[in-house]
């Protein structure tokens, strides 16, 4: 059964090889030429051959200009046209939706052609090719479709950025680098990313973004089992940087929102930690956690309960925790309320 499957392989390879090979043949008198249409490829110098790429690109022959484009950059490698052809080769690869093939053929561009005109729109296209993998375009093997790969669209933006650091998309890439790792579930590789833009690209117009998304990857972070209860506060802590710098966003709404669901959320972990500690005679701990039951929310229903619990078990820690008496509570709670609205007062007046 094995070696079926292994000679059904070989029958596929050798099928696809031989239909890529045949494509093209050499004619004497003619150059090469395409088999099954009998369209002469080749030229006799670089601006023929040129010539003759581009009118198969006029006529939307993607294949034949394709194969011309490839032929010039083969032949006259070092000729003034020969940027632009290898450009014009990713070029016709993405026309026939061959894409990562158009990726490579890019990353030739910029490395072989570094002075060329093309150089900044090879990085473009690489750019936009990531996007479409970070969208879902699958990967192809053998022109056979195969699952859409994130880690795909994080190489492609990662070269954009090792290929210029400080260009036009670079934050763009660190961002997009972001989002793919969110789809992946990788939140601290998200943050990362985020970070990055914050820490080298401030001015960037997505550095608002990039913040609001810190705050929601950590978000993301906080409900699953492998996060401690740290990544709730380091949400809302990064939630409330982004009201605080930039306070006209139309995300605040949404920020906000999550903001009180995870405070809501540490409220309750606080108090049902609270209640564990009681249950189990650790009054000290459980007074600790009520009290900031309390602090977080003093209006919750949560912190109703909170206040009558520490009553109870105020007396059995008073000592240990060197606690005021009630009278000195009551009497610096009574100060504070007075101070509060002697200010309140100053204020409206």
């Amino acid at each position: 059964m094995r070696m079926r499957k292994t000679a059904w392989v070989f029958l596929l390879c050798a099928l696809i090889f031989s239909s890529v090979q045949a494509a093209l043949v050499w004619r004497p008198g003619e150059g090469w030429v395409q088999e099954d249409s009998g369209e002469v490829l080749a030229a006799s110098d670089s601006k023929a051959q040129m010539a003759l790429a581009k009118k198969f690109e006029i006529d939307e022959n993607w294949e034949a200009a394709l194969k011309s484009y490839k032929i010039l950059v083969r032949r006259w490698p070092l000729s003034s046209s020969a940027g632009e052809a290898q450009f014009k080769v990713g070029f016709m690869a993405e026309k026939a939706a061959n894409f990562w093939e158009a990726y490579k053929a890019y990353n030739l561009v910029i490395k072989k052609y570094p002075g060329s005109q093309f150089f900044d729109l090879a990085i473009e296209r690489k750019f936009s090719i990531g996007r479409l993998y970070l969208a879902g375009e699958p990967q192809k093997l053998w022109k056979i479709p195969l699952l859409p790969s994130m880690d795909k669209a994080v190489e492609i933006f990662q070269s954009v950025i090792d290929d210029a650091p400080y260009g036009e998309y670079a934050a763009d890439s660190y961002f997009h680098i972001g989002l793919a790792r969110q789809k992946q579930g990788k939140w601290s590789e998200a943050i990362q990313a985020y970070r990055t833009i914050l820490d080298r690209y401030l001015n960037s117009s997505i550095a608002d973004d990039a913040q609001y998304q810190i705050g929601y990857a950590w978000y993301k972070a906080s409900s699953l089992p492998e996060y401690d209860q740290s990544a709730a506060q380091k949400s809302i802590e990064a939630f409330e940087d982004f009201a605080v710098k930039y306070p006209n966003s139309e995300k605040i709404i949404q920020a906000e929102e999550y903001m009180e669901e995870l405070n809501g959320r540490q409220v309750q972990g606080a108090f049902n930690v609270a209640k564990f500690y009681e249950t189990q005679k650790n009054y000290k701990a459980a007074y600790i956690y009520y009290n900031d039951v309390v602090q977080r929310s003093p209006e919750s229903n949560e912190a109703s309960e909170a206040k009558k619990r520490i009553a109870i078990i105020r007396p059995l820690v008073a000592e240990e925790l060197n606690l005021p008496s009630l009278e000195e509570e009551n009497t610096s709670e009574q100060v504070e309320s007075e101070r509060r609205i002697l200010q309140e007062r100053q204020e409206r007046s």
